[in-house]
């Protein structure tokens, strides 16, 4: 058990595309996996989308994709310091 809050948002299962709903800010976890399946892939098939703009009448919602950037087990041991040298974020 960790030690330290976590959040668990259940997986949409069977599911390998966002939906057409959507407000700013919603989460969903999506995975092509049926529940309680074993995940064949050594970095999971599950992947996490993100919200960006509501569905208005017949325009369907906007979905980004959220990356990561590496992966860890408790078996990894002490994680490196996160990047202090990443780009300010600028208008286009």
């Amino acid at each position: 058990m960790a030690s330290g809050d976590q959040n668990n948002f259940k997986p949409w299962f069977e599911q390998n595309t966002v939906p057409c709903e959507g407000e700013v800010g919603d989460i969903l976890v999506l995975t092509p996996l049926k529940e309680r399946a074993i995940d064949p892939e050594k970095l999971g098939s599950a992947s996490v989308w993100f919200c960006i703009k509501a569905q208005l009448g017949e325009r369907p919602a906007v979905w980004a994709h959220v990356q990561f950037d590496g992966f860890a087990t408790c078996k990894t041991g002490p994680l490196p310091t996160p990047s202090q040298t990443l780009p300010p974020v600028t208008r286009g």
